[in-house]
């Protein structure tokens, strides 16, 4: 199945490991140009020269901290006048957190990069796609926006907030061919889940593997899903294929979520 998407030019944030660079891979594997976007250098220039190897597509890389205003502004400055067609909007997860040790500054950090700072990115990018006639715009959020993820205090506070910006966002541009989607990830096997599940190994007294296994346990699938998977519900979300699909809130979470 041709997916329409050859030569279309994707910015994917948190590009350098876990679901940003799955989605990057599954994008550049159906002939997308890629822009890598991440704080670790050495990371990306090692996901560059694999997506260039592998699927013989143009890919670049920038390094920015979305945490931090200076980066922010300097990618505004860098990016405001270039054109992409895809944007994948990708911030990193807040550490394990609840009412008891979560701190103004950690609030104020994670309102900054999950809310403020991706609602700044995507405006930058998106009235380049209004002059296009054409734009894909996901955000890959978290389960937790529908069912709480126990001591993920921050992620369950925030991930809902930004998911309503989206939805909001799709109403006001689908008219100009632009479809706006957010995407849940359950229980997918990255270096977030060694982060969550040792926390809770730790907690529960237990060890890592026996953490994972009780966590799998709790998926009807049985098992932790792959990033490979996450990464091509992405691609397809970004895909001509997708072109009447606009303001869902997607789950890729193996049937974690038991409400309707």
């Amino acid at each position: 199945m041709d997916l329409g998407l050859k030569s279309k030019k994707a910015l994917v944030f948190g590009a350098s490991s876990g679901l940003g660079m799955a989605s990057a891979k599954s994008l550049a594997a159906e002939g997308a140009d890629i822009f890598l976007i991440a704080r670790d250098e050495k990371k990306l220039k090692d996901v560059r020269d694999e997506i260039e190897k592998n699927y013989s597509v143009p890919c670049d890389y920038a390094c920015f901290d979305m945490t931090q205003v200076v980066d922010v502004n300097n990618f505004v400055n860098i990016f405001m006048s270039k054109s992409f067609d895809i944007l994948v909007n990708n911030t990193g997860g807040p550490p394990p957190s609840n009412s008891l040790n979560t701190t103004y500054d950690g609030w104020e950090k994670y309102i900054n990069s999950i809310i403020l700072n991706t609602i700044r990115v995507t405006n930058t990018l998106v009235t380049s796609m209004k002059k296009k006639n054409w734009g894909r715009i996901l955000t890959i959020t978290s389960s937790g926006v529908i069912q709480p993820i126990d001591n993920l205090l921050i992620s369950n506070t925030l991930r809902p907030a930004i998911t309503g910006y989206m939805k909001t966002l799709s109403n006001e541009v689908s008219q100009y061919g632009i479809t706006v989607n957010t995407i849940m990830p359950g229980r997918i096997m990255t270096n977030r889940t060694l982060q969550v599940n040792q926390s809770r190994a730790d907690k529960m007294g237990i060890t890592y593997d026996e953490a994972i296994n009780r966590s799998s346990s709790e998926i009807p699938i049985k098992r932790y899903g792959k990033s490979e998977e996450f990464g091509d519900v992405v691609c397809f979300l970004a895909s001509e294929k997708a072109s009447y699909i606009t303001g869902s809130n997607l789950r890729v979470d193996g049937g974690l979520i038991r409400n309707i």
